[in-house]
């Protein structure tokens, strides 16, 4: 055991690019493995390391999935907020900008998707996923409804309920990511956001162009 532990402590590092490695090949692994088939060994032979280089970054296959879970959320955070940034002044064209971030491939490739949703699906996982990322999506939900009833007001839409067309979009954007997961690499991205962009001017025609 102690010469395991210090076979372990010997492994090289390799720095912030082998840590960026295995969080990738964790990435993939659980897209086509799932949470509970991701071990140490096949993240380890993915990333191309030894599995002592994976214990020695993240001690253990738990700290390594909230880990990835993180990674991607800050990335999703980060691309959304900065797609929403004048969402104040221009909303039509920050949901229009939201619309091509959550469908750029950099945000939203197959494995990634598939990650979102190990998590969500995952019953053992969902706490984690609600505990990790519960104030983000909350967040995102009020930005929508913020957003949507500024819509309604310059529009005069009276007729319409801000929280209602909000979930609906939401679930528009939602079931096109489960598309992807589905159809992977054939996922046509271009009919996506044009989906997307259709729901809106069925709700709001005079700011976005219903296209066929």
């Amino acid at each position: 055991m102690a010469a395991a532990l210090r076979a372990i402590r010997t492994v090289p590092q390799g720095g912030a690019a082998t840590r960026a490695s295995i969080l990738e090949a964790t990435i993939a692994v659980i897209a086509r493995q799932s949470l509970s088939g991701t071990t140490v060994e096949r993240v380890a032979l993915a990333a191309k390391v030894a599995p002592g280089t994976v214990i020695l970054h993240f001690k253990r296959k738990e700290a390594l999935l909230v880990e990835v879970l993180d990674h991607l959320s800050t990335e999703f955070e980060r691309a959304r907020a900065s797609a929403l940034q004048d969402s104040a002044t221009d909303p039509v064209e920050a949901l229009k900008r939201l619309i091509a971030t959550m469908f750029d491939p950099a945000v939203s490739a197959p494995d990634k998707v598939a990650v979102w949703y190990a998590f969500w699906g995952e019953a053992g996982s969902r706490s984690t996923y609600l505990e990790r990322v519960g104030v983000i999506d909350t967040r995102y939900h009020e930005d929508m409804v913020r957003i949507v009833a500024d819509l309604i007001a310059r529009g005069g839409h009276r007729h319409l309920d801000a929280e209602a067309v909000a979930t609906g979009f939401i679930g528009v954007l939602e079931y096109l990511w489960q598309e992807i997961m589905v159809e992977g690499a054939a996922f046509d991205r271009g009919i996506a956001q044009r989906t997307a962009l259709n729901y809106l001017a069925g709700m709001f025609p005079e700011a976005f162009t219903l296209t066929t």
